[in-house]
């Protein structure tokens, strides 16, 4: 059985900021991931992309994950922290509680849940080092404070 209802909450990543299409609307990964599901099922798939470029984690739970859950979707993506790990002072492991919290919310709720860290934009900003360090300090501690028990899919970032 596949998925047949999809809801993806986050940032511009997920939005799909930076994969804008000829007539300048986005298209981003949470797009083609629903295509993927409408593509491979035989039953029609509902889909809705609630994230909003320039969120900070704080709004993305407060705001599109209680939404998220009360569409009930079969699989949720979840994604974020990106923006808040790019002001002066984050506790990353602040942040990655929070992002985890998010996560076991929707899984309490009995939802799949996609959990990832975005896109590294660390080579076009400013301080950009400092950047990727603090984005891969976030990926290692929201993976190593979710419980064993769920699985975990770590993809190479080249």
């Amino acid at each position: 059985m596949g998925f047949t209802s999809f809801v993806a909450v986050g940032d511009s990543f997920t939005e799909g900021v930076g994969d804008e299409l000829p007539d300048g609307r986005v298209r981003g990964w949470a797009d083609l991931v629903a295509q993927g599901l409408a593509v491979s099922s035989p039953e029609p798939v509902t889909y809705a992309n609630l994230a909003i470029r320039g969120r900070l984690l704080d709004a993305i739970l407060e705001e599109q994950l209680p939404a998220a859950i009360a569409l009930k979707p079969q699989l949720m993506s979840l994604n974020g922290g990106g923006n808040d790990i790019l002001r002066p002072r984050v506790s990353i492991d602040d942040v990655a509680q929070r992002l985890v919290d998010g996560a076991k919310q929707a899984l309490d709720a009995g939802i799949h849940v996609i959990l990832l860290s975005g896109a590294n934009p660390s080579d076009h900003l400013p301080m950009g080092k400092r950047i990727a360090a603090r984005g891969d300090a976030l990926a290692a501690a929201v993976h190593a404070k979710m419980p064993v028990s769920y699985t975990h899919l770590t993809l190479p970032t080249n």
